[in-house]
């Protein structure tokens, strides 16, 4: 089966693998009765475009009490008083371009803002895969989208994890961290094997456990320049020239 290089064919991919299916958050395409019966089982969803980078155009919607619905877009926050309405609005951007509805994990927090992670993964000389970076992506105020191109401050992963697990833990926590992003690149490359990296997104939820909100293709190296250690950077980089030469 032809699994498209978007949003929508890699998660159908990643499903047909058994191992990865609990870290997927149920995703959808975005109809009106996909919404609507997701909004129903989780009260809140995020809409993504199936075609997009950088976070741009993700909505986020919360089912409250008293059939009340709240759209949050960029800075954005809008209510309404039915499904209907909320739907109505949201249609004339999902109708422009495909979106997918995802259910919304509950992220950790630092200094009482949401962050995910990225785990950078990279084929060696050997043409297996290497985890050569990780970071956090910490959400601006008020804002729904942890993306570095859309404002989002990237920071270490050890940091932005302290608060939630220490010591031993923490460190037996990362590694499980980078074996699920391993592994998940590996089992992309059988259906997508022109690509040299990967970036895997991963949100924690308030139990430590992890999602797989998405796979990137072609993952940006830039965040791992802002960070004030470049020595992942640097690591990155030196896979990037060695591919290049194979």
């Amino acid at each position: 089966m032809v699994y498209a290089n978007t949003k929508w064919g890699k998660y159908r991919y990643l499903k047909t693998g058994t191992r990865w299916k609990p870290y997927l958050p149920q995703t959808q395409w975005a109809s009106r009765a996909a919404v609507s019966s997701m909004l129903k089982r989780w009260g809140a969803v995020y809409l993504k475009p199936n075609n997009g980078t950088g976070g741009h155009g993700i909505m986020k919607v919360i089912r409250s009490g008293g059939g009340r619905y709240t759209l949050k877009s960029g800075y954005a926050t809008r209510t309404f008083r039915s499904f209907g309405s909320l739907y109505s609005a949201v249609s004339r951007q999902t109708a422009r371009r495909g979106y997918l509805v995802q259910k919304a994990i509950p992220l950790l927090h630092y200094k009482k803002r949401p962050f995910d992670l990225r785990i950078m993964v990279q084929r060696n000389r050997q043409r297996g895969w290497d985890v050569t970076g990780m970071v956090g992506r910490l959400a601006r105020p008020k804002k729904i989208v942890t993306n570095y191109h859309s404002g989002g401050t990237p920071m270490p992963a050890d940091k932005l994890l302290a608060p939630h697990i220490r010591g031993k833990r923490k460190a037996g926590f990362v590694q499980e961290l980078k074996n699920l992003g391993q592994g998940i690149s590996e089992y992309m490359s059988a259906k997508y094997p022109h690509f040299p990296a990967f970036g895997v997104d991963v949100a924690i939820d308030g139990k430590l456990k992890p999602w797989i909100l998405e796979v990137n293709t072609k993952p940006d190296k830039s965040i791992f320049n802002a960070l004030k250690n470049k020595k992942m950077y640097r690591r990155i980089l030196s896979y990037a020239r060695m591919q290049k030469r194979t």
